[in-house]
């Protein structure tokens, strides 16, 4: 088994992880949605309850099309209506990634707007939640309620949704890392773009080469920091899938330099 075939079998394994991460984001999407949504549906309330799986989602697509752009399509045959359908599907990619980013500022901010609670909860019904974590919500039983006997309590406003300030303050903060992971994110494909447009005008060397890849491993850093984070926090989900999504855009980088296609070339010219 050649350099080539071996690349491809770790991309296409790490791509199908990738698929299997975000029917799993669905899910616990979902289950949030139901408390989220429980007061009726909203354009903004539905892109923070589904905001992971939007926003995985339509990378899982913008990865398909750098995977086809940079592997699958030669520069000189992107052109016509062939390049304008795959700027027209990143575009709609682009428009719902933004708008899962502003899903998870609208999330930040919601944990930001609080009340304190003067009722007893107990008396409040089936109707409220507790936010045990960010996305993690109990039902308001009875045996809960009797455990949030005096302890300070403070009720999101615009929502049915209670918890303690401890909580609440590790909401806030898993919910502010999300922001700047995605904001992160959105900053790597830019360049990946950027990348992508100056190899099409064979533009892709000397000092552009540098910046781009010097300010892409900056970027990575930080995105691998945010994966450490997550793994010490025993967020394996997070973790595993934050690996794979660095695994995956690195495997793209090497698809746009053509370091692992240029090796198997000098491989095969020399034997």
């Amino acid at each position: 088994m050649n350099k080539l075939t071996l690349f491809n079998l770790l991309k296409y394994t790490i791509y199908l992880l990738l698929l299997f991460d975000a029917y799993q984001y669905l899910q616990a999407d979902s289950a949030g949605a139901r408390h989220l949504l429980a007061d009726g549906v909203t354009y903004q309330k539905f892109m923070e309850s589904f905001a992971v799986t939007i926003d995985v989602t339509s990378w899982l697509v913008l990865l398909l099309c750098f995977e086809l752009e940079t592997a699958w399509i030669s520069p000189e045959k992107i052109k016509g209506m062939l390049a304008w359908g795959l700027h027209g599907i990143r575009a709609v990619c682009y428009f719902f990634v933004l708008s899962s980013f502003y899903g998870y500022i609208a999330k930040y901010l919601l944990l930001t707007e609080v009340e304190p609670l003067a009722a007893d909860p107990c008396a409040l019904g089936s109707a409220y939640t507790y936010l045990q974590a960010l996305d993690e919500y109990l039902p308001l039983t009875a045996e809960l309620c009797q455990k949030l006997q005096g302890i300070p309590l403070v009720k999101l406003e615009g929502a049915a949704i209670l918890t303690d300030l401890e909580h609440l303050q590790d909401a806030r903060l898993m919910a502010l890392v999300d922001v700047v992971y995605a904001a992160t994110w959105l900053l790597v494909v830019a360049l990946l773009e950027l990348d992508v447009y100056f190899k099409e005008h064979a533009a892709l060397k000397g000092w552009i080469l540098r910046a781009s890849e010097a300010a892409k491993a900056f970027l990575y850093l930080i995105l691998l920091a945010g994966a450490v984070f997550w793994g010490i926090r025993g967020e394996f989900l997070d973790f595993w899938d934050a690996f794979l999504w660095l695994a995956a855009f690195a495997l793209i980088d090497l698809n746009v330099l053509g370091i692992v296609h240029e090796a198997q070339v000098g491989t095969e010219s020399s034997s």
